[in-house]
């Protein structure tokens, strides 16, 4: 496993402890992991050119059309403390109430 790998195998399990489900969504583009809690649907990604973010759906329904929206992205170089704390900082915001 490389280190990115590493750092996404950890912000999926912070979002499996913050309570968030693990669900296997259909789109236009395939099968996608979602992670889900209520009505918020996340995917987890790392993008060379960005760093880490969290795609976020506000509804299964944007979801399944991939109607994802990105969040802050944090570079491989803020290193995976950083990169591992604000993105928790950034998904309980968007966590509604």
């Amino acid at each position: 496993m490389n280190q990115n790998q590493i750092i996404l195998s950890k912000i999926k399990a912070q979002l499996l402890d913050m309570g968030f489900i693990e669900t296997i969504i259909t789109n236009p583009f395939g099968n996608e992991t979602n992670y889900v809690l209520g009505n918020l649907y996340c995917i987890p990604r790392y993008i060379e050119s960005l760093g880490f973010l969290i795609e976020y759906a506000n509804s299964y329904h944007e979801a399944k059309n991939h109607g994802h929206a990105d969040g802050d992205s944090f570079p491989l170089e803020a290193g995976e403390d950083k990169i591992l704390i604000g993105l928790e900082k950034e998904i309980r915001q968007n966590i509604p109430e």
